[in-house]
């Protein structure tokens, strides 16, 4: 059922990532949707294989988003693994913790894309770019974790998915 839910919670964010979400821009800073899912996903559920999800909804996005293939996937990726043990061993099942949690991982996917892209280009003007699109991004990110975190909750009543267990 946990798969189900993976899928089609993946899939609805992807969609509304670029239809929605594009128009919701405020000074060319726009929300990551897919990126607060997986964190959101990753602090309540840890499952193992949120690594995968992770990639798969990262190449999704790269492919559908711009041209450089993988970016979005890797840092995908790093975000999972992070979240994964860190959400495990500090996770606390509160709104607070998860809009801190959604800022810090939004934090992070921007600097690993940024250190990503900056190896590619080295006249990148990373310091700027980090001050001016990846912390705004992290901010507006982070107002989606608490809504997210409540629908989640909800889906797991409906669905019958008994509440998450830490793992180590």
């Amino acid at each position: 059922m946990k798969f189900l839910l993976y899928s089609l919670t993946g899939l609805g964010a992807i969609w509304l990532q670029l239809t929605l979400v594009m128009s919701l821009g405020i000074g060319g800073v726009r929300p990551n949707l897919v990126l607060a899912v997986l964190v959101v996903l990753g602090l309540r559920w840890m499952d193992p294989w949120l690594f995968v999800f992770g990639a798969l909804i990262g190449l999704a996005m790269d492919s559908f988003s711009h041209g450089m293939l993988g970016i979005y996937a890797m840092s995908y990726v790093v975000v999972a693994l992070v979240t994964r043990y860190i959400g495990a061993s500090v996770y606390e099942n509160n709104l607070v913790f998860n809009l801190a949690g959604v800022f810090m991982f939004a934090l992070l996917e921007g600097i690993v894309s940024l250190t990503i892209l900056n190896y590619i280009d080295p006249e990148l003007g990373w310091w700027m770019l980090l001050f001016t699109r990846v912390l705004p991004g992290a901010l507006y990110t982070s107002l989606l974790g608490p809504p997210l975190f409540i629908g989640l909750k909800h889906l797991e009543k409906y669905f019958k998915i008994s509440e998450p267990e830490v793992q180590f």
